[in-house]
């Protein structure tokens, strides 16, 4: 009987751990679908999509004005040898799918943290156009000058 006990709860545990997982994975990975709902970030949307594909990627964040598009890419760790060259081939692919927007494409932690923090206002919709404008320019202006 106390076997039987020990089983389920052990059953129990395991549910509740799996159950947790899946909210954490939910809040690391957050929806692209989401920004869509401000019809201009659209195409920052399309980026994502077009970008997250790739093997040499973990994450990508990207944010829109009406004429430039602000893309961060994180790659893995042993990727970084080759960053020049991955980060040459997604500016070259984006250009080409995008040819109406200025693309701005970083792999810099800085960047990717600003774009980041960025996206996350949008989606709580704490913030204006002209406010995304002006940190958008913000954020190119110190990628230039960190380059």
């Amino acid at each position: 009987m106390r076997f039987k006990k020990m089983t389920l709860l052990l059953i129990f545990i395991a549910f509740l751990a799996g159950c947790n997982h899946d909210n954490e994975s939910s809040s690391e990975n957050p929806n692209i679908e989401h920004l869509s709902t401000n019809s201009y970030q659209e195409t920052a949307a399309q980026s994502k999509k077009l970008l997250m594909d790739k093997d040499d990627i973990k994450a990508v964040h990207a944010v829109n004005t009406k004429d430039t598009l602000l893309v961060t890419i994180d790659v893995p760790h042993h990727e970084r040898f080759s960053l020049q060259d991955i980060k040459k081939a997604y500016q070259k692919e984006l250009e080409q799918t995008f040819p109406n927007f200025t693309i701005e494409l970083s792999t810099d932690k800085k960047i990717i943290l600003e774009t980041s923090k960025l996206e996350e206002k949008m989606t709580n919709q704490a913030i204006t156009e002209e406010e995304i404008k002006k940190k958008i320019e913000e954020i190119i202006r110190l990628s230039k000058e960190q380059t």
